[in-house]
């Protein structure tokens, strides 16, 4: 068998059909499994998951107490028949005939990873991910891909990306962090990833509706602080170019930044104000870094601790008159 799905239940009954119907609509011909994860779901979710897995022998419920989605997943993880892993949220949905596209590809160019672009819904502007089609297998190629990957948000989701088992199926997600943990699984599993196919599809819908972002809106900066370490660390990692590792460091600063919008009272704020401005003075990059940040470039206007705090502050005031 070619692919196990692994969805994550939770309170999604107005969106669940619709995504488990587009996995349905794949037309994988006994080439994949379905794995749903009732995580202690509340509403109708486990029923549904219930009457699909009686209607279908190929796909399978479980109902687990609830524990987040990064413990659904690894429950997820560890029921895997198949020879690569992909992850669908409950909420969005496939467009069809993506996977049967990624395993006629695979026939001709087995890869570890396989990547497609995602799209939002309904449609934004400046919503659509992708990247034109392309096969990687050499160091140069794939830290070109990575950076591109980085450049176009397409690195960080799960969502996007069929893993290759026998590599990556003893990876985790890590349920106490809720920053970034998509991304930081996605960067463990990049380590072992000597080729690489990247779809020219945006074929994931990413769902936006009230409730997206419930529970998620504050991390402690120390926390975002010690992600963004960590992402760093484990970017450091990957094949590598001179324009990758740029990025890489100015993506550190940048989540550096979110620390410091996340304090909650003036001592806190200084306390990361100065150890970004320490940590630019360390890597370097400092100019680059102003045109990363586009609009928010006024931050670094005077590029002390006491001036970024006034200009922190500054920035927080306009927000809020908006």
């Amino acid at each position: 068998m070619f692919l196990s799905v692994i969805i994550p239940v939770y309170n999604a009954e107005p969106y669940l059909r619709r995504c488990i119907d587009s996995v349905i609509a794949q037309d994988m011909q006994g080439e994949i499994e379905l794995l749903l994860i009732d995580d202690g779901s509340k509403d109708a979710s486990g029923t549904i998951c219930d009457e699909y897995a009686k209607m279908h022998d190929w796909i399978h419920a479980f109902h687990i107490p609830n524990g987040g989605v990064g413990n659904a997943r690894n429950y997820g993880l560890e029921q895997v028949k198949g020879d690569y892993f992909t992850f669908v949220d409950a909420d969005d949905f496939m467009e069809s005939g993506i996977y049967r596209e990624v395993l006629i590809l695979h026939q001709r160019h087995p890869a570890d990873l396989y990547v497609f672009g995602y799209k939002d819904y309904p449609a934004t502007e400046n919503g659509i991910h992708v990247l034109k089609q392309q096969y990687c297998d050499n160091e140069e190629s794939l830290a070109d891909l990575y950076l591109r990957m980085k450049q176009d948000y397409l690195m960080f989701p799960v969502y996007n990306k069929i893993f290759k088992a026998s590599e990556n199926k003893s990876c985790r997600f890590m349920p106490s962090v809720h920053y970034y943990e998509d991304y930081l699984f996605v960067l463990d599993c990049l380590k072992s990833t000597r080729t690489a196919c990247f779809v020219h599809q945006a074929a994931y819908n990413y769902v936006h509706h009230p409730g997206e972002h419930l529970g998620g809106a504050y991390t402690e900066p120390e926390i975002v602080v010690e992600v963004a370490g960590a992402i760093r660390k484990r970017s450091d990692l990957l094949p590598q170019n001179a324009s990758l590792a740029k990025y890489t460091l100015l993506e550190y600063y940048n989540n550096l930044l979110q620390a410091i919008d996340n304090c909650r009272c003036l001592r806190e704020r200084k306390k990361y104000i100065h150890f970004l401005l320490e940590e630019i003075r360390k890597y370097g990059h400092k100019n680059d870094f102003k045109r990363f940040l586009g609009r928010r470039k006024m931050l670094l206007l005077w590029p002390t601790d006491c001036g970024m705090l006034v200009m922190v502050y500054l920035r927080l005031l306009l927000l809020k008159l908006r």
